[in-house]
């Protein structure tokens, strides 16, 4: 299924050659939707500080989760159509003409997943969600998903078949995957039995072997619930995201463990408090990422993450944490922070996020170690999926410490967009393609 290109580049935007100290003249974007079956192609003007709608592209269920190839010249996603499946999808790039996105292959999987990712040498596409996990290798030449390799059980294996394989299960089963740089371990995050499942993989087959069940640090009686996790790229410190309690914990990454360092809270000690008697209100630990590794600054000194409010009386949080040249968390620096703000900068989302604030970072500039950073985030808010609601995919920005804090710099949908076919109804989650 080819993608339809709904609207041309718009007039500002007519180039996609780099510019100035390695600053992009546009930037495209990928994105998924929990009320649409689409994907949608945006771009991102710096110069204009403004997105525009590119294409709607007819995919195969709500919720994508996208993961790209090292070169982004390939897209994988997860949904929740059922039955279970994964999706791989080529962009044609141009320098002058719009960018296509074209449908390659979609294959079955066991259960619904929630998180794909291509660890190096980027011969396999591994998903997780709910009771199950699977591996599938990828064509070298087309890079569709071809032969299933290996299927990872979270479940007793003579329970797999009755377990719950819909999107319910992510909720308590395991929810993402991740792989130190070597790509010689792997950790998965179970909300349900409060752990990090740890692996080694083989460097031929790709196979995974289950080394050890990390719990909590807390104890499992805390409920923390793990949802996502990240690795240093000096692939020695892990950091964990709890839904329930809302941390980041760190860990350092030893043979056969896992072994706990510090933790930080993904609320603010000040955060307002909203008076309320419904019971349901709470945060929900979301997402975590570092900004890419460039030329100038290969190993992060930052750590993002985000968090939800269960609904929409709960704004959400964006948290800027400070690393060390090791990894582990310090402070952000006293001359631009109050005591309170010690630990992290902090955004309060314009919403609860929904089901979303998903995050993906880029620089502004590979060449320059002070440029700022770009930040997508995503919205599912019930405003934001309304007929009225604007903001489903915004671009953010951070110039860095005492420059002003995160601001938002464009928003799509706006409140002028029309309502209608092409509109899209709450991002789950988006991309960077440049």
């Amino acid at each position: 299924m080819e993608a339809q290109n709904v609207l041309h580049y718009p007039q500002a935007i007519n180039s996609s050659v780099a510019i100035g100290n390695g600053a992009a003249a546009y930037i495209h974007i990928l994105s998924g939707s929990f009320k649409s079956l689409s994907l949608f192609l945006l771009a991102f003007s710096p110069s204009k500080r403004s997105l525009a709608h590119l294409a709607t592209i007819p995919a195969y269920g709500p919720h994508q989760y996208l993961c790209t190839n090292r070169e982004k010249d390939h897209v994988y996603t997860t949904s929740w159509a059922l039955p279970p499946s994964l999706s791989s999808w080529h962009i044609e790039r141009s320098e002058t003409e719009p960018w296509k996105v074209k449908h390659i292959n979609t294959v079955p999987i066991t259960a619904t997943s929630s998180y794909i990712t291509i660890p190096q040498p980027y011969t396999h596409a591994y998903s997780v969600g709910g009771p199950t996990g699977e591996s599938h290798s990828i064509d070298a030449t087309t890079g569709a998903l071809i032969n299933k390799t290996q299927e990872i059980l979270f479940v007793p294996e003579d329970q797999l078949e009755a377990a719950d394989k819909t999107r319910v299960a992510l909720r308590y089963g395991s929810h993402g995957i991740e792989f130190t740089p070597s790509g010689q371990y792997a950790f998965v995050p179970v909300l349900g039995t409060n752990s990090i499942e740890m692996y080694t993989r083989d460097p031929a087959s790709g196979q995974l072997e289950h080394i050890t069940s990390v719990p909590s640090p807390r104890g499992l009686a805390y409920k923390d619930g793990p949802r996502h996790v990240k690795i240093h790229p000096n692939g020695k410190v892990l950091y964990s995201i709890t839904e329930h309690s809302n941390l980041v914990d760190a860990y350092r990454i030893l043979p056969n463990d896992l072994e706990h360092m510090s933790s930080r809270s993904l609320l603010p000690t000040d955060a307002p408090v909203i008076p309320t008697t419904h019971s349901e209100d709470h945060f929900r630990g979301d997402t975590l990422m570092f900004p890419p590794s460039t030329p100038s600054k290969p190993a992060p000194t930052v750590l993002i993450t985000t968090t939800r409010g269960s609904n929409s009386r709960l704004r959400g949080w964006l948290s800027v944490f400070p690393l060390d040249a090791d990894g582990d968390f310090t402070s952000v620096p006293e001359d631009v922070s109050s005591e309170n703000a010690r630990q992290a900068e902090r955004f309060q989302t314009p919403t609860s996020g929904g089901r979303a604030n998903a995050i993906d970072i880029i620089s502004k500039d590979n060449n320059d170690p002070n440029s700022g950073l770009w930040i997508l985030l995503t919205d599912e808010d019930d405003f934001t999926v309304s007929p009225s609601g604007t903001g489903a995919v915004r671009v953010l920005e951070w110039d860095g410490w005492g420059k002003g804090g995160i601001k938002i710099v464009d928003e799509w949908p706006t409140a002028k967009d029309a309502d209608g076919e092409y509109r899209i109804k709450g991002a789950s989650h988006a991309i960077w393609l440049d």
